[in-house]
């Protein structure tokens, strides 16, 4: 196993890779490193045919914080902004079931990742959020074609574009989540529900999901996460965008 120093990743006897935001001192922020290492982690679990099923949780309070603010001051920025988009294109050719457990509030990127995702189960104290417009951004992560289809137009409009928080219950009512279980049980219903689904045919589940997933849709969302980038591209050096920043770092410093 690949030393890893912003993830825990673990392959146990039943087939299963966990995957866990581990910077539970900045809220499982998503820096720059950490997407290297996310890369190089779903690449190894989607490769290794001991794999079944891909596990995503956090460690500490937070599921993520979504994007590290930090990395708007990292000298790579520039370089490094389609760092997510990146991330989307290769989380849509995953071939495994992908399985999030939300154990808390999950922000941004943290959320719109969880499209992608075959399984979402949330703690009961997980809130979910993308604060986009008030960072002078938009929606991310194919975002902007997955959550209508998902949770209708309405509820889209309210999370992407006025950064209404909503609940994991919410979420869960209007099928953005599979299942939620009260915090204090979340972990022990999650993973006695994870070492169930281990026991199916490995085979089966890939060509399951690849018939959920087929071809064209994939390609549709590869599209959509392509066009979503250019946006974002044009935004981040917004003077809305820029004014955003100024106040978060001012914020910060005051702190």
């Amino acid at each position: 196993m690949k030393d890893f120093s912003t993830l825990q990743v673990e392959n146990d006897h039943d087939g299963v890779c966990w995957i866990k935001f581990n910077r539970p001192q900045k809220y499982n922020a998503v820096s720059f490193r950490m997407y290297d290492e996310l890369y190089l982690a779903l690449e190894l679990a989607d490769g290794d045919p001991q794999t079944k099923l891909i596990v995503f949780t956090g460690n500490g309070r937070y599921f993520t914080s979504g994007n590290d603010q930090n990395n708007i001051t990292d000298p790579e920025s520039m370089d490094r902004r389609n760092a997510f988009r990146k991330l989307v294109d290769i989380l849509i050719e995953i071939k495994k079931p992908l399985i999030a457990l939300v154990n808390g509030p999950a922000v941004g990127m943290g959320v719109t990742m969880l499209v992608h995702f075959d399984l979402v189960f949330a703690s009961d104290t997980a809130t979910f959020s993308t604060p986009f417009t008030n960072l002078g951004l938009c929606a991310e992560g194919t975002s902007s074609y997955m959550f209508p289809r998902i949770m209708g137009y309405s509820k889209a409009a309210e999370m992407l574009m006025f950064n209404r928080k909503f609940s994991a219950q919410e979420l869960l009512d209007c099928g953005f989540v599979s299942r939620v279980f009260p915090h204090s049980l979340f972990e022990a219903k999650s993973k006695a529900l994870i070492k169930e689904y281990a026991q199916l045919g490995s085979r089966a589940l890939v060509e399951g999901k690849a018939l959920i997933r087929y071809k064209e849709f994939r390609e549709t969302l590869h599209r959509v996460n392509e066009r979503e980038s250019r946006v974002l591209d044009d935004l981040y050096t917004s003077p809305e965008a820029m004014e955003a920043v100024m106040k978060f770092f001012s914020r910060k410093s005051k702190l």
